[in-house]
């Protein structure tokens, strides 16, 4: 009788960590190529850029501190989120001072969060007015 050998091309066997990465980087692109495709849609852009600018309103009103080495803005992010865990927000977060506060987030956490978004709007250009 034929004996069959153990290494066919038919036999399973478990992906190799190559094949296994490759899958997991077309994965990826395909799933980025599709966010991309989506996004670039007129209204879907300017959904999302009205979104993002609306927050970056919030920045214009915390005061510049000063600048760092690579000429990013320090905030004053602490003093604007110490409301945050004031009665003041507690007791009422619907009040408009109150709307970018966390549920049960410290100032320190919050004022990450601020310098972080807060930086990403001052350098971005797709809130600005084109000239």
């Amino acid at each position: 009788s034929p004996t069959i050998s153990k290494h066919t091309k038919f036999s399973s066997h478990k992906p190799t960590s190559k094949s296994s990465l490759k899958m997991k980087v077309s994965a990826s692109l395909l799933i980025l190529g599709a966010c991309m495709i989506v996004l670039t849609s007129a209204e879907t852009r300017n959904e999302f850029l009205s979104f993002i600018c609306k927050k970056c309103e919030g920045c214009k009103l915390i005061d510049i501190e000063s600048f760092d080495e690579d000429g990013n803005p320090d905030f004053d992010c602490e003093s604007k989120c110490e409301i945050c865990v004031s009665p003041y927000c507690t007791d009422n977060p619907k009040r408009p001072e109150c709307k970018f506060c966390e549920k049960d987030e410290t100032v320190e956490d919050c004022a990450g969060r601020c310098q972080f978004g807060c930086t990403f709007c001052y350098k971005t250009t797709a809130c600005k007015p084109k000239k």
